[in-house]
């Protein structure tokens, strides 16, 4: 009974290992880096092209040189795409190898939790990710097999030979295959993941839902974003940490704190600072845990925040104005209610629209927080939220520096604004591209309005996204094409003969 989880300890080590090492020559040589996979191709089109320019007559200056290669200009340039290919097909086999690697590791790891009673499959966006994971193995595969199939189509060129009719036909036959290929390819590039890094599922994870109003802000965004396995060593390093806070403050507001103060030092807050600020929440033992945790060490946090922040840039650019408005000891817009909202410039798929209220007065207030767009749907929304006062004020009229002793700077009135105010998130979804704009209403319930904003945003797509599925469907369109005019010329020879 001892043996076998060692065993199975044992074989997830390894699989990690080998991913490392081929994930390393992958992102260095060929899925990234020198993207072999996409310069080879484009490589053996070039000399695919050459050698169906010059199938009939060789060039003057290569009369010199083909009595001592004993090849044609054409066949010679044929062999160069069959090197290419061969590299190609290469290539595509430990991309292929790197990815089945990874999909392993993720499936241990998943089977691990398990064990730990740890449910991940339970987890909302599982099974897209897991799905996401599969089809993109299943990419590879018949992006080999096009590879494959290219490259043997030319080996019969060299049986038949370039010059003669066939012969054009089983280029034209393996130039279309090579653009399937890359078609298949081609998809696979916009959600990468691997396993060698903490973070690596965080670009294939695509976060199904995420609640319309956040109880802790900065961790249920950080929560959202996270992948399913990651949430929940995210679960268990809550639990720990939890159990490191000082006896007088409270868990919500150190949470808060925390990961505000780890934001603020992806900004540029000095490590002495931000252990100043932990300080104030965590006792030795948390302190120690936040830089020595084998998982969520401080590189880990840095990507997880980075990849928040290039997901919902509204939050942080709002929070970043609020923290502004502290430091500068701005006053308020009214005098008994912080209010701020903010959504993307420009708008892809679809809009996060982040709003913040807060109650300074003694008495609760019931508003009505009114989202209007003739552009997103849903046109008319409307909310209704009790705003309870916070313990304490929560804003201040004097300037104060960033991080001080105690709870009188920016990071701790804002980590108290965040954890007594109200944070609702929408997501709205354009219906045409171009220019768009959003109305957000701060109402009484007897409709009189209280706040007024409007945000002009462009909707458009992503210019990479575009790219690649606009080169996705030309390779595939060109591909299919190459193949029936290949059968169609092969058809009307033979007709023709008869």
């Amino acid at each position: 009974m001892v043996d076998k989880p060692t065993a199975t300890t044992s074989g997830e080590e390894s699989v990690l290992s080998s991913e490392r090492f081929w994930f390393a020559l992958d992102r260095q040589l060929i899925g990234s880096g020198l993207r072999l996979l996409l310069l080879l191709p484009a490589f053996s089109f070039l000399t695919a092209f050459g050698a169906l320019a010059y199938a009939q007559n060789s060039p003057n200056w290569w009369s010199k040189i083909e009595p001592t290669i004993n090849l044609s200009f054409a066949m010679t340039l044929t062999s160069l795409t069959f090197v290419i290919l061969f590299g190609y097909i290469l290539a595509q086999i430990v991309h292929r190898h790197r990815t089945h690697l990874s999909i392993a590791s993720f499936q241990s790891e998943v089977n691990r939790l398990n064990q730990e009673h740890r449910a991940v499959q339970s987890l909302h966006g599982y099974e897209g990710l897991a799905h996401h994971m599969n089809s993109v193995r299943t990419k590879h595969t018949f992006s080999l097999l096009y590879a494959v199939v290219s490259t043997m189509l030319l080996i019969g060129i060299f049986v038949v030979n370039i010059e003669t009719l066939n012969g054009r036909i089983l280029l034209l036959l393996s130039f279309a295959f090579t653009l399937l290929s890359l078609g298949q390819h081609l998809p696979t590039r916009s959600r990468p993941f691997n396993m060698d890094e903490r973070t690596g599922l965080l670009s294939a994870y695509n976060p199904p839902i995420h609640p319309s109003t956040l109880e802790m802000v900065f961790s249920d965004l950080v929560k959202t974003h996270m992948d399913p396995l990651l949430r929940s060593e995210y679960e268990v390093y809550s639990k720990e940490i939890e159990s490191c806070f000082l006896p007088s403050i409270d868990p919500q507001f150190a949470r808060e704190k925390i990961l505000m103060t780890l934001y603020r030092h992806s900004k540029g807050l000095d490590f002495k600072t931000m252990e100043s600020e932990l300080g104030e929440v965590l006792n030795e033992g948390g302190m120690n845990l936040v830089k020595n945790h084998p998982v969520f060490t401080m590189e880990e946090w840095l990507s997880i925040i980075h990849h928040v922040e290039r997901s919902c840039p509204a939050f942080f650019r709002m929070i970043g104005r609020i923290e502004e408005d502290l430091g500068a000891g701005r006053d308020t817009t009214t005098n008994d209610i912080v209010f701020e909202v903010d959504m993307e410039n420009v708008v892809h798929e679809r809009a996060n629209l982040f709003t913040l209220m807060h109650n300074l007065s003694d008495e609760p207030r019931t508003i009505v927080l009114r989202v209007q767009s003739p552009d997103f749907r849903p046109h008319d929304l409307a909310m209704t939220y009790r705003l309870n006062p916070g313990e304490k004020r929560w804003w201040s009229n004097k300037s104060l520096p960033l991080a001080a002793e105690g709870d009188e700077d920016v990071l701790g009135l804002m980590s108290g604004l965040l954890r007594d105010g109200t944070m609702a998130w929408q997501s709205l979804l354009p219906e045409r591209f171009g220019e768009a704009t959003v109305s957000v209403r701060l109402e009484e319930q007897s409709g009189d309005l209280l706040i007024g904003r409007q945000i002009n945003v462009r909707v458009r797509s992503k210019y990479r996204e575009r790219v690649r599925a606009s080169s996705t469907i030309t390779a595939n369109l060109l591909g299919g094409l190459g193949l029936l005019l290949g059968i169609f010329i092969k058809i009307r020879d033979i007709f023709g003969e008869i």
